[in-house]
């Protein structure tokens, strides 16, 4: 690929978010993963190789209230209560014109923390979602282990 110079580059018009169906649009979405990995030891001090660990994918979102209240009805309409909500799979893709589409993909997720709030002078309210991972994170097309 080659260098932009004075080019456009991916920004938050860029992305687009699908959760399984959903019709809902979060403000933020950050996700990140981290495989543990260890130094092994032999004789002597210096590492002979290394050990791996478990695999830590984590997810968070913000959204209006309003998508919030979306995902609040959905769970009301599979009668299920917010904390037992999995949702099967999100998908955030990256694309510009002219531009190639990067497709991230995460797949089984459960929320494990909610908040909300406002104050004085707000524009909007919006409500913040930590979800666990319990299945991968799947980077444009690579898998993390």
């Amino acid at each position: 690929m080659l260098k932009k110079i004075n080019g456009k580059y991916y920004d938050w018009s860029s992305i687009d978010i699908s959760i399984d169906g959903l019709l809902i649009e979060p403000q933020e979405v950050t996700y990140d993963d981290e495989l543990e990995k260890e130094q092994v030891y032999g004789l002597g001090n210096k590492p002979r190789g290394y050990g791996t660990g478990n695999y830590k994918p984590n997810l968070k979102m913000s959204f209006l209230r309003e998508d919030y209240e979306e995902l609040v009805n959905y769970c009301k309409s599979k009668g299920i209560s917010f904390y037992k909500l999995v949702i099967d799979k999100i998908v955030v893709s990256y694309a510009d014109d002219g531009e190639s589409t990067i497709v991230d993909t995460i797949t089984k997720i459960t929320p494990t923390k909610r908040s909300g709030g406002g104050k004085q002078g707000d524009k909007n309210m919006l409500v913040d979602i930590e979800f666990i991972v319990f299945g991968e994170i799947v980077m444009n097309g690579v898998k993390p282990i």
